[in-house]
């Protein structure tokens, strides 16, 4: 099966390997699959320093080395590495490297073959790939309406941004975009004051009452994962919302704390914000009839 992926999967696949197994079963197992990496990157490794710096910093010489490989190949080698015991068994790893996590790692791989339509069974150790149909290409990045002012104010600087190539204000505006969304969502299906009655736990889901604004990010997500159950029928879209937007958050809060990363079109269509956005809108148009 050929694949594509974004190649964020290869830094955390790479981590993964490395951290169970070692650098040297790493390259033996890419030997076995006919991948012909040379990994001169891991020629300090049997010094600590350098080998924690390494997971804990991305790097991605190795997923741009994979960029070069058939993508018939990515098949295999992705489930060798994620159906690995040991790798499996670091999802209750609490060990980190300078801050990293590797319990986060195989979620974060999870979330990301989602993305790409690409779901894991667990059980048949198998990837499980669902091509996406093929539509009708349209003039702008974000074609529907929100039918709300401040929200198409939004899409329509993301439909000029992308349109002149301004690749960093896309996913800033965009992550924007979502997090607005979220909210909106939050206001109409929990509403603060129903029947005339407050209703803090209502409230409390969505805003920061101590602090006076909304929830971050991050906390919107993940008490709308928590949610999913009251979405009824929407339980399982919720969810799928809630993965694969956290990956998008977490890319576009490294890149603003970044100094050095500049996105191209091929990275911005690899994120399929697009698709993200228009899930979710699917969402707001159903509980706040906009």
């Amino acid at each position: 099966m050929a694949i594509v992926v974004n190649k964020k999967v290869w830094v955390y696949l790479e981590r993964l390997y490395i951290a169970c197994h070692g650098e040297k079963k790493f390259q033996d197992l890419l030997k076995r699959h006919e991948v012909d990496y040379d990994g001169y990157i891991y020629k300090n490794f049997n010094k600590t320093v350098p080998l924690y710096t390494f997971m804990s910093v991305e790097d991605y010489t190795f997923a741009n080395f994979m960029l070069t490989i058939p993508s018939y190949k990515y098949s295999d080698l992705i489930c060798e590495i994620i159906f690995d015991q040991k790798v499996r068994a670091t999802r209750t790893d609490n060990w980190n490297f300078y801050g990293e996590k590797i319990k986060r790692w195989l979620p974060i791989v999870t979330d990301l073959l989602q993305l790409s339509n690409i779901s894991i069974d667990w059980q048949h150790n198998k990837l499980i790939y669902k091509e996406e149909k093929e539509i009708e290409v349209k003039t702008d990045y974000l074609p529907y309406s929100l039918s709300d002012p401040f929200l198409d104010y939004i899409r329509k600087e993301i439909n000029e941004t992308y349109e002149n190539g301004n690749y960093l204000s896309v996913m800033f505006l965009c992550r924007k975009l979502l997090e607005s969304l979220l909210i909106r969502i939050f206001e109409f299906v929990f509403p603060k004051i129903t029947t005339g009655k407050y209703k803090p736990r209502n409230h409390s889901l969505w805003f920061n009452k101590d602090r006076n604004q909304y929830h971050n990010f991050e906390t919107l997500i993940d008490n709308l994962k928590a949610k999913a159950k009251y979405f009824k029928e929407d339980k399982d879209l919720i969810l799928e919302i809630c993965s694969i937007i956290k990956p998008f958050k977490d890319e576009t809060n490294r890149y603003v704390h970044s100094d050095f990363k500049i996105p191209d079109l091929t990275y911005i269509n690899s994120w399929k914000i697009n698709r993200i956005i228009d899930l979710v809108r699917k969402v707001y148009k159903k509980y706040c009839n906009p």
